[in-house]
């Protein structure tokens, strides 16, 4: 498959792809309340999430984000980090990969990956109905995107509001940004449910962010890296970091100005 690329919005490059077409969308596949979009995100929109996050990531020119907690405390956001250091002195806990906060480097891409994740909300909430039963409003409003590498992942079993400060986080999406070739690993993989899912271009899964669908990434191999975009559909006013980080998208600014 060839492929051409033109320079296009603060370095972002745009893919043509030639030869190979995409298959169309045909519908949720459900597991046990994880919806499985295949083909729902088109294969250059993934290109171009890729590109974004090479782009900044390598870059490492912008500012660290100071917000105020709800209870006074101040947190310090970097919109780009390493897995191996999110734990601090209790060790890697397995995680090795490397991270990007695109609504604070690319807000415009961010919010074109959240009008196409709701999309897929729309249908799963269709299906499960509870997930709207609320005064209080779902959203999604972060984009972060994780570049795996050989060797790297999360291995420990979690989930994703296990934590206090992730409490009001409800349904917990993913998008598949390349295809990983199965004897390169990197699935990610549910523990109650006993079902894994191999990455796969375009493909959005969803999936409750409660106990109740504990998962891991599974040991990736080879030479083929993998890359992800993720984000949660939270009630507010929970999860203040997500959400300071959705109020702050396009407000900060390079320490540099880009040279193409």
């Amino acid at each position: 498959m060839s492929i051409e690329r033109a320079k296009y919005d603060q370095g972002r490059t745009k893919v043509v792809i030639q030869g190979e077409k995409q298959p169309d969308f045909t519908g949720m596949v459900d597991h046990g309340a994880i919806g499985v979009f295949d083909n729902f995100v088109k294969w250059d929109f993934c290109d171009a999430i890729i590109d974004s996050f090479e782009f900044w990531y390598s870059k490492k020119h912008i500012e660290e984000v100071k917000v105020t907690e709800v209870a006074g405390k101040e947190l310090t956001l970097s919109p780009t980090s390493d897995g191996s250091k999110q734990f601090g002195k209790k060790g890697d806990l397995g995680r090795k990969d490397q991270q990007l906060y695109l609504e604070i480097c690319d807000p415009s891409l961010a919010m074109e990956v959240n009008r196409a994740v709701g999309g897929a909300f729309e249908i799963y909430a269709n299906k499960w109905k509870g997930i709207l039963d609320s005064s209080d409003p779902v959203s999604s409003w972060t984009c972060k995107v994780q570049k795996t590498n050989s060797g790297g992942g999360y291995h420990i079993w979690h989930s994703e509001n296990g934590a206090f400060l992730y409490r009001d986080r409800v349904l917990t999406w993913m998008i598949y940004l390349n295809d990983v070739p199965v004897e390169c690993g990197g699935a990610t993989d549910f523990f109650h449910q006993e079902i894994s899912f191999q990455p796969k271009k375009g493909t959005i899964v969803l999936w409750p962010a409660a106990f109740t669908h504990v998962h891991r990434g599974a040991f990736l191999t080879g030479s083929t890296s993998k890359y992800i975009a993720t984000g949660w559909f939270s009630r507010e006013p929970g999860d203040v970091t997500n959400r300071k980080l959705g109020e702050l998208s396009g407000q900060l600014q390079p320490k540099n100005q880009l040279n193409g």
